[in-house]
């Protein structure tokens, strides 16, 4: 199973802010303390059953990060 199977909502600006628990317009060092605590958080390794969680953590943070860096 790949990841662009267990995605089901499009991801937005919006939605990417609110996975990773930061506020909407946070700059790039909060978003990514954000993703590095959720990312150890959720990973496979850690907590078997939290797969979808940890890649929308995945997905919301590189779509940020595209944002950010153009």
């Amino acid at each position: 199973m790949n990841i662009e199977t267990i995605m089901i909502e499009e991801m937005t600006k919006e939605r990417a802010y609110k996975i990773l628990g930061v506020p909407f317009g946070s700059d790039f060092s909060m978003t990514s303390l954000a993703f590095r605590n959720l990312r150890d958080k959720y990973h496979p390794d850690v907590s078997p059953y939290t797969r979808r969680e940890y890649t929308e953590v995945i997905a919301a943070f590189e779509y940020l990060q595209r944002l950010f860096s153009s």
